[in-house]
């Protein structure tokens, strides 16, 4: 796989949503996909279950189409949700995404997010990512903004990003980096670090909390139209809890 087919979906690095439409959409085609998450608690809560189903069309090169379902339980509340993605080219080096999300539940996840970002190619292989999205609670809305430098070379890629969020009268701050390993014709494993202040729901209301991460995710493709996804990660919200938890799925492109 050329290296620019490796990231002409990385317009989508707004949301984990939208990520996951790149990830599916590895070549031309329609991809459906299965995810599973569990995720354990140190506080006594009981475990986090998560289940997403995805569909996935790339209507022409660098223009896609994502759709999911998600089923999700945390502090022994379940949510629903639904949630859309799609990327377009504005020219050769300008790629534009929008995402919109919406739980008719919302115990714990929002009630609706949207947001868009845009990816401009300023050099061969530099990257830039800009973008906003504002996700509404019962109680409270959550504006939070994207700016991110990412860079490919040989097998490997990296980014840095700044994530500003408002809510509450109060701007908190947060900032990730994320390193890939390419091999292979279409796989890849990266890890994903993560640090500051973000607006995070707690049992049912919203609070902006410390948080400190780390994620290792990775595809694998088993065939050429069969893949396994999966994820192992760490997060400490401020003094609420401890997050360990495990992600698999299966994806095939039809």
């Amino acid at each position: 796989m050329s290296r620019p087919a490796r990231y002409r979906y990385a317009a989508c690095a707004l949301s984990a949503a939208a990520m996951a439409a790149a990830s599916l959409a590895a070549h031309a085609g329609t991809t459906a996909g299965l995810f599973v998450g569990h995720e354990h608690l140190n506080s006594g809560s009981p475990d986090w279950q998560e289940t997403s189903v995805r569909m996935s069309h790339e209507l022409a090169p660098r223009r896609l189409f994502d759709l999911a379902v998600t089923q999700t339980e945390r502090f022994d509340l379940r949510d629903s949700q639904i949630a859309a993605a799609y990327v377009a080219p504005l020219s050769r080096q300008l790629t534009a995404s929008v995402e919109a999300n919406a739980s008719p539940t919302h115990r714990v996840l929002a009630r609706n997010a949207f947001g868009t970002a845009l990816q401009y190619e300023f050099a061969p292989a530099w990257l830039i990512h800009a973008g906003a999205k504002t996700t509404r609670y019962d109680e409270v809305r959550v504006n939070q903004s994207l700016l991110m430098l990412e860079h490919y070379f040989s097998s490997f890629s990296w980014a840095l990003g700044w994530r500003p969020a408002r809510a509450f009268h109060t701007t908190a701050h947060s900032g990730e980096a994320r390193a890939s390993y390419y091999y292979g014709d279409r796989n890849s494993v990266g890890i994903i670090l993560a640090g500051g202040k973000e607006a995070a729901s707690i049992g049912g209301s919203v609070a902006l909390t410390s948080l400190r991460s780390a994620t290792l995710v990775g595809r694998h493709w088993l065939s050429r139209d069969w893949a396994f996804n999966y994820g192992i990660g760490s997060s400490r919200q401020g003094e609420f809890y401890v997050r360990n938890g495990v992600s698999i799925g299966v994806q095939h492109t039809f």
